[in-house]
């Protein structure tokens, strides 16, 4: 009896060995609060259980592999970041992360990325306008784009010299508005509890 609570102990010390290494990114003072809550979790599970090997059986197996509850206290660290940062790239990062988790993270990854790629286009149409004076922002009988002149003659350019000011402005507003958006997305989630 005594070798097999050993034995069941010492599975429970290795599952959280494992957990704490592979809990790489997360800050060391939240990487001791997640194994100190992952610790209470299986021990009141497995309290006043008659049989303490299955219990330790079904709640390890409940959790999932160490390797995968981190990347899921991983991914709800890098949430939590996110929520109060303005980096696109930390938010685009996190929302590809969030994507695997399901259909809020999959439609704020699209977010980011359509919004993110019309301000970085927007913004390379504006550096490019003094090098090649035909981008510009045309309109014709069957198109209306932000470029080079698709069809000579039958397209005439709307904006002229007010071009670079306005579609600068339009590509900030498109990557401070994606940047809002992603993070009210973010903090409105409501976030997941790892097991």
């Amino acid at each position: 009896m005594i070798a097999s609570a050993q034995l069941t102990d010492q599975r429970i010390e290795t599952y959280l060995s494992r957990l704490n290494t592979a809990l790489t990114g997360v800050a060391p003072s939240q990487k001791d609060e997640i194994l100190l809550e992952i610790r209470a979790h299986i021990m009141d599970t497995i309290a006043g259980a008659a049989d303490r090997d299955g219990a330790v059986d079904r709640v390890l197996r409940l959790l999932g592999t160490s390797e995968d509850l981190a990347e899921r206290y991983g991914t709800e660290c890098l949430l939590t970041r996110a929520g109060s940062s303005f980096s696109p790239w930390l938010l685009l990062r996190t929302c590809w992360r969030w994507a695997g988790l399901g259909i809020k993270g999959t439609l704020a990854f699209f977010l980011a990325v359509v919004g993110y790629s019309t301000a970085l286009a927007l913004t390379v149409s504006v550096f490019l306008k003094p090098f090649v004076p035909g981008v510009g922002l045309w309109s014709g009988p069957q198109s209306f784009h932000v470029g080079i002149e698709a069809q000579s003659g039958e397209m005439h350019e709307l904006l002229g010299s007010w071009f670079v000011p306005v579609i600068a402005t339009v590509a900030f507003l498109a990557a401070i508005g994606t940047t809002h958006a992603l993070r009210w997305m973010i903090r409105k989630r409501t976030p997941t509890t790892a097991y």
